[in-house]
């Protein structure tokens, strides 16, 4: 969408300092998931709140869009099939961690109701928590309109929660908190482009051993305060190799994994994701028992994936990411006893990956098939690939094939925003029943959208293709949506025109044009189209 940072354009910061630049050391040689890089980190997110998306500092399309959604919707669902509990007097918990600008959020309870309240667990309870641990953040998503019945049915809560640092939820609306002793159903928890952004720790394996990759951070400039986040910019990584024993942890089961990669890794770089394994540990105490987690980042899923890397990298988009490595998560869930559901193939740009725990007789087959038609089959990362195909040779396309391209996004606004520039044209020789499915996209599109103030005008946009297609008095429906988000403008006034125009309402249309010149005088089609009125008048 318009003001956004493509996913697949995320820029790598460099590792290595130039050679010919004076670098300014701020910490040397520690261990990475104790470096002050986490610090800032926090402090980015503080400071930019809801900015961090709105103004596309921070890339978030792949991860919030209404087709990844309705994905995860499916396979949870398939996991309320399994566990379906005996006592459907106490809700069945959804819990998202890191939520951000709350897009997700609103895409899943909506097709996730869809599904529920059409199935034979209907009266099986459930409720979504969003989770941060910005409290700015939080009060955006309380006040917002899409939320509100949501929150008015009890399918909805808010908790401030770090789940590297707590095991216990306290529900901001509800007001309960929910730890091991007040679950009574397995839970289900939501990580999307969150554990990318957490404490790893770098190794190396060279000539069979493995090695600890300690890192320095220095700045081009000085830094008086080495809380500022501005130094994310600024700042480059660089590692030191040195021996490290295969029992680095305290935890036997992460050495384990240690142990596997040093004994079947030739010479590679790889990074350790400590801060995720901390987090699901305490997401299993927090649960008590069975619970599914569903993730999507950037990563690797296969141990081949880890083969060949010289060095691990960080891309800087105003707050920084690691790949995630997937597939030490999975080896853990594999050896707690659980399970794990990874895509067979390699990633383009996302991998989403499910984790099992708990027993369960059957083999969680629901889960697992849903996750199979839902993610293996094509999933969210195929639809990024063909999004970003059909994105780049829009002109190709005939009508019916971008609606069903919209379709198949299931009615995201931001597909429909990619696809207007060839869409708008086309609509001049549709047919009525084109005009029909189009104008009925149109309105599913709106109640699929969720706003958090980007640049791009959504209805603004919808109205201009109502209006191509003579839908008047809809089209000014659609621009009065506009102005209540975005206020008028001398485009809104003289587009209003055209409709009132349209409708013959010659004195209304005349209105608005001279509204659209007092806001700029010299707005050529405006004048043009006053003079025609005035003279249509005499």
């Amino acid at each position: 969408m318009a003001g956004q940072t493509p996913d697949d354009e995320i820029a790598a910061a460099e590792t290595e300092p130039a050679a010919e630049e004076t670098a300014f050391i701020l910490e040397q040689d520690k261990r990475l998931s104790e470096s002050l890089i986490w610090h800032l980190q926090e402090n980015f997110f503080d400071k930019q709140g809801i900015n961090s998306w709105r103004d596309g500092i921070v890339p978030h399309y792949i991860t919030s869009n209404a087709f990844i959604a309705d994905a995860y919707a499916r396979v949870v669902f398939g996991f309320l099939r399994d566990c379906t509990p005996p006592d459907r007097s106490r809700p069945v918990y959804i819990v998202e961690l890191g939520c951000g600008h709350g897009r997700f959020a609103f895409h899943f309870l909506k097709k996730f109701k869809d599904l529920h309240s059409r199935s034979p667990l209907k009266e099986t309870p459930f409720k979504y928590i969003m989770s941060d641990t910005s409290e700015r953040n939080i009060e955006f998503w309380r006040t917002h309109e899409k939320f509100q019945p949501y929150l008015e049915e009890g399918l909805l809560d808010f908790a401030r929660f770090d789940p590297a640092r707590g095991q216990e939820l306290k529900l901001m609306h509800g007001g309960e908190t929910l730890s091991a002793e007040s679950i009574a159903h397995p839970m289900v928890f939501i990580s999307n482009y969150f554990f990318d952004g957490i404490p790893h720790d770098a190794f190396h394996i060279k000539d069979g051993k493995l090695h600890e990759s300690l890192v320095t951070v220095s700045s081009p400039q000085e830094e008086p305060d080495p809380s500022d986040p501005e130094i994310i910019g600024r700042m480059k990584l660089s590692y030191e190799h040195r021996p490290a024993e295969v029992d680095y942890y305290d935890d036997p089961e992460w050495n384990n994994i240690l142990r596997r990669y040093t004994d079947r890794l030739a010479e590679t770089a790889f990074l350790f994701p400590a801060g995720a394994l901390e987090c699901i540990a305490n997401l299993r105490r927090l649960a008590g028992g069975g619970m599914l987690l569903i993730s999507a980042d950037q990563g690797a899923s296969r141990e081949d994936e880890l083969q060949g890397c010289e060095e691990v990298g960080l891309a800087v988009h105003g707050s920084f990411s690691f790949r995630v490595n997937y597939h030490a998560l999975g080896e853990y869930a594999s050896a707690a006893g659980g399970a794990a559901l990874l895509p067979r193939h390699r990633a383009n740009s996302l991998v989403v990956s499910a984790f099992l725990f708990g027993d369960h007789p059957g083999g969680f087959v629901e889960t697992r098939r849903a996750y199979e038609g839902s993610v293996e089959s094509f999933g969210p990362d195929d639809f990024f690939v063909l999004k970003n195909a059909i994105r780049d040779n829009l002109g190709n396309y005939s009508l019916e094939q971008l609606l069903a391209f919209v379709r198949l996004s299931c009615f995201d606004a931001a597909i429909l925003m990619n696809c207007f520039p060839a869409m708008l044209p086309l609509l001049n020789d549709a047919s009525e029943i084109q005009k029909r499915e189009t104008y009925n996209l149109i309105h599913k599109v709106w109640e699929t959208y969720y706003s958090f103030g980007e640049s791009t005008d959504v209805p603004f946009h919808l109205a201009g293709l109502l209006c191509q297609m003579r839908y008047y008095r809809e089209a000014l429906e659609f621009f009065d949506l506009s102005v209540k988000e975005y206020g008028y403008s001398p485009g809104t006034y003289f587009n209003m025109a055209l409709c009132h125009v349209g409708l013959r309402e010659m004195d209304r249309a005349l209105e608005c044009v001279h509204k659209a010149l007092e806001m700029e005088p010299d707005f050529d089609p405006a004048r043009g189209l006053r003079v025609q009125l005035e003279s249509a008048t005499d």
